[in-house]
């Protein structure tokens, strides 16, 4: 049968830090050979929105709320396609898409300007036992000048800071669950901090990403290939169903922050 929905309850979690090794992950450090995402640039123009942007922090808040802003919210709706520029084309017929296709489309443009981003996965910590509405996509993105991977939310046009630097998915965690007055950056003004604390707390569990890039077909899913690294608390456990629809099993799984966050050189 399957819960109705997930658990509000927010944890303190623990990490280690010491980096494994064991699986990798690798980012493309140039996009001039990428023909759709330099379509996608030049088709929507996306230099001219950065154009007056003095740094990547900037360049960052401005897609995502120009990318936030392109359609409203659906979270039953699906594209025929997962490509930025079919999204964006559907949006300007009226269609509304999920949290998925705001990161895809965020992603995708991010990308295309040059800076190093990934689809970044979040689970609640029941999300073996719910039939829907446990897990959320949005991204992280590698801020060269800090050299740290920073946590965004296009769906709602969220970044976080604290103490003046911004936060990504594990440190915004932490803040949550330990009620530490982090500060919400929100242009668009869709979401109060608190509702956005109680939204997005539940899926502060479990966070995964591609090992490379690619996406994970429902292929994967069927046979296990594994092309995801899952970050999970110690003590925590490995999933073995995403929402009583797949089993969990197209992902390596680590303790550790250093594997889940590289730094990028």
């Amino acid at each position: 049968m399957g819960k109705e929905g997930p658990d509000q309850k927010i944890e303190v979690l623990h990490f280690d830090t010491a980096a494994t090794g064991k699986h990798p992950l690798v980012y493309a450090t140039t996009t001039t050979e990428d023909t759709n995402l330099t379509q996608l640039r030049l088709e929507y123009k996306l230099d001219s929105l950065v154009k007056n942007c003095r740094s990547e922090f900037e360049k960052v808040t401005t897609i995502q709320s120009w990318v936030q802003s392109r359609w409203q919210h659906d979270g039953n709706n699906a594209p025929a396609i997962y490509d930025a520029r079919f999204i964006l084309r559907e949006a300007e017929k009226g269609k509304r898409f999920r949290c998925v296709e705001y990161s895809i489309v965020a992603g995708e443009c991010l990308a295309a300007l040059g800076l190093t981003v990934r689809n970044l996965g979040l689970m609640t910590k029941d999300i073996s036992e719910v039939k829907a509405g446990g897990g959320h996509a949005a991204n992280e993105v590698y801020l060269s000048d800090l050299k740290k991977w920073v946590f965004i939310d296009p769906q709602y046009d969220v970044m976080t800071t604290y103490n003046g630097m911004p936060l990504n998915a594990v440190e915004l965690q932490d803040c949550i669950a330990n009620n530490k007055d982090f500060q919400l950056f929100n242009p668009n003004k869709t979401i109060t901090k608190e509702a956005y604390i109680k939204w997005i707390g539940p899926y502060l569990y479990y966070f995964y990403t591609s090992l490379n890039g690619q996406p994970v077909s429902i292929w994967d899913r069927v046979v296990g290939n594994k092309k995801q690294l899952t970050l999970y608390a110690k003590g925590a456990e490995q999933p073995p169903y995403f929402q009583k629809i797949f089993r969990y099993n197209n992902s390596y799984f680590t303790h550790a922050l250093n594997d889940f966050y590289p730094l990028i050189r």
